[in-house]
């Protein structure tokens, strides 16, 4: 958490109100597009043969892996998962892909994604961004960010982030995302004293105090007068708001008022910095209004180079997609403002900086892949589709036609910001910054 004040970041900076370069987006923000983002992050580089985009084992043989260069490795799993791809309709998933099973008419698959790094971060920041970063340094705003700069300013904290990195180079200052290091930080931010516990080891509570307490200086931008003076008193009159009206509450999800979220959600009193703790935060930060764009990191961990990948990579990958289905299904089942479900009003994209090699090392563990995967549900996305693919060669992308996404000899190779296009495409966001075009197929 770091040291700002709520107040200010909630509101507009006065640098931002004086630069006008920004007021034409400023404009565009302020109540022309009512919906919502979850960008949910896969920490370490998936594994596709588990998730999105397995392979069937009676056929990828230990016979003929020389020849092929994959590997499912189903039977090093744990005895409960599946020794085989799931069908799921439209589409199969892999052993610990299982809890999408049920919801797979309401998502779409994006296989044979090229990232061109085995980097962690430049892979991260390329999916975030949709821009390939300059060495590791980030270049643009995160795609979320933008999400945040064009959706309505109704919202406290437009734009949520929780262990997942952002940035904000060229857009208004209030789409920048406020971070929270854990699930239980968010109620202290909401409440006016923080309501810290005595619990709390003293230099964390006053670094906390000083994070509301450090207030800024308004006289300059009030001396600005006229519109956006007046945008940026009621941005901070709504940020201070916030934090009189109890909002903090629905965020306590330890107390017996919460038991509800918990149970939908499968959490422990106690077990909130879960995939699935993580995964309540953003539908909490949707449902009351607090955000409009979450960015949540609902698996970590995923970077398993050794035989501890067979047990740990494949329980935190099922633990990430059951925390996802938890939440698209919550979505599904909650009434947005103004009629329809909160899923149908909001764009969700699934991502991981790459995927893991089809084949196995020499320790049991599989290494940094080229490719990767994605999920796209909800608002403008069309479900129950792939897009793209792999081959059966040591899964490498295929060159598709972007018209069809199918595979096409003289098709392009598909990239992150095809998908971050597609997103924003599905919300009615510019999405020319990408230089990409959107996956036509996927929109609904």
């Amino acid at each position: 958490m770091k040291r700002r004040d709520f107040l200010w970041r909630c509101g507009l900076t006065a640098g931002a109100l004086a630069a006008p370069s920004l007021w034409p987006r400023l404009a565009r923000a302020a109540g022309e597009l009512d919906r919502y983002f979850v960008f949910a992050y896969f920490e370490g580089g998936w594994d596709h043969l588990l998730g999105l985009d397995p392979r069937d084992p009676a056929v990828f043989t230990d016979d003929v892996v020389r020849e092929t260069g994959i590997e499912p490795g189903y039977g090093l799993l744990p005895a409960a998962f599946s020794r085989s791809p799931i069908d799921a309709g439209p589409f199969a998933l892999g052993p610990c892909a299982a809890p999408l099973v049920p919801l797979a008419d309401t998502f779409s698959l994006v296989r044979g994604i090229n990232m061109a790094t085995l980097t962690h971060e430049v892979g991260r920041r390329y999916f975030i961004t949709g821009r390939p970063p300059s060495g590791l340094t980030a270049r643009g705003s995160s795609i979320a960010t933008l999400a945040a700069a064009a959706t309505t300013l109704d919202t406290p904290v437009p734009h949520l982030a929780h262990l997942v990195e952002s940035y904000n180079v060229d857009q208004p200052s209030f789409a920048a995302a406020l971070p929270v290091a854990s699930v239980e930080h968010l109620q202290y931010i909401l409440q006016e004293n923080l309501g810290i516990p005595t619990d709390i080891p003293a230099n964390v509570k006053g670094a906390l105090g000083d994070y509301w307490q450090k207030h800024r200086d308004c006289v300059g931008a009030e001396a600005a007068g006229g519109t956006l003076a007046d945008i940026y008193r009621e941005n901070r009159a709504r940020a201070r708001q916030v934090v009189t009206t109890n909002l903090h509450r629905n965020f306590q999800f330890n107390s017996p008022e919460m038991a509800p979220v918990r149970a939908r959600y499968g959490i422990e009193v106690g077990q909130t910095d879960t995939a699935a703790g993580r995964a309540a935060l953003a539908a909490q930060a949707l449902k009351t209004g607090l955000s409009r764009v979450v960015s949540v990191a609902l698996s970590t961990a995923l970077d398993t180079h050794d035989q501890t990948w067979a047990n740990d990579h494949s329980a935190r990958l099922f633990q990430g997609f059951d925390a996802l289905a938890r939440l698209l299904k919550d979505l599904g089942e909650s009434e947005a403002p103004g009629g329809g479900t909160l899923l149908s009003r909001t764009t969700v994209l699934a991502f991981s900086e790459f995927g893991r090699s089809p084949r196995l090392n020499e320790r049991l563990g599989r290494d940094h892949f080229l490719g990767n995967c994605a999920l796209v549900a909800g608002g403008g996305i069309a479900g129950g589709r792939v897009i793209g693919s792999s081959n059966d060669l040591g899964l490498g992308p295929d060159l598709i036609d972007l018209t069809t996404g199918r595979a096409d000899e003289g098709g392009v190779s598909l990239m992150p910001e095809h998908v971050l296009a597609t997103i924003l495409a599905a919300a009615g966001v510019d999405y020319a910054s990408l230089r990409a075009e959107p996956l036509a197929g996927l929109l609904g």
